[in-house]
């Protein structure tokens, strides 16, 4: 009978154990660092949860026509929203994101009437061959001519964040991804200066593990 009652309690054990097993959370990154802090306050309000996986500084500085483009950070991250977003930004909530984060200050260098440049000017090709056409809407920031020209009427500083998300690569395997800066045009749809395209190499990671 004892001999019963200790395989008993063994069985008991195992199963207690493979339920904590079963139990544990197979979406918890293995590579990635939870996000606590964010310029843009990115998971950190309290609507979500998101983990950085690779990241870039300092990319440089370069220049379309009438404006300089400050590459100042790339990020790769992946995470979810606590509430749905569906019916505007087709985002559902707990609906897992692979994203490519670039934070750009944009700069007039010279007096320029009369122009367009928006964040549709700005486009991702990664190194799988994915075209993603413009940032999303619900993570990225809002970038328009009148930003540029009065920018103290908007914020302290030009930098905004624009987010694209992946759909055919994930935050583990992205090696590589370009981004393309359209050149603002004037009135008559001319550009006022030359594509811009931004290669950024992760296996230069920076990220903060």
């Amino acid at each position: 009978m004892k001999f019963v009652y200790i395989m008993l309690l063994i069985l008991t054990l195992a199963a207690v154990n493979g339920c904590n097993s079963n139990g544990a959370d197979t979406n918890q990154p293995q590579n990635g660092t939870l996000i606590e802090e964010h310029p843009f306050g990115l998971g950190i309000k309290g609507d979500g949860e998101f983990y950085r996986y690779k990241s870039l500084n300092d990319i440089g500085t370069y220049k379309t026509g009438p404006i300089n483009v400050n590459l100042e950070r790339v990020e790769v991250v992946r995470g979810s929203f606590n509430y749905d977003h569906s019916e505007v930004y087709s985002i559902a909530a707990n609906e897992t994101l692979d994203v490519i984060n670039f934070h750009i200050e944009f700069e007039l260098n010279r007096k320029t009437d009369d122009f367009t440049f928006n964040q549709e000017h700005i486009h991702l090709l990664t190194d799988n061959g994915e075209e993603i056409k413009q940032p999303n809407e619900l993570l990225s920031s809002v970038m328009h001519a009148s930003v540029l020209k009065f920018p103290k009427d908007n914020s302290e500083r030009n930098l905004r964040q624009f987010s694209f998300r992946m759909k055919e690569s994930n935050a583990e395997e992205i090696e590589k991804a370009t981004v393309i800066i359209d050149p603002p045009v004037n009135k008559n749809g001319e550009p006022l200066g030359e594509k811009i395209e931004i290669e950024v190499d992760f296996s230069k990671n920076q990220s903060e593990q």
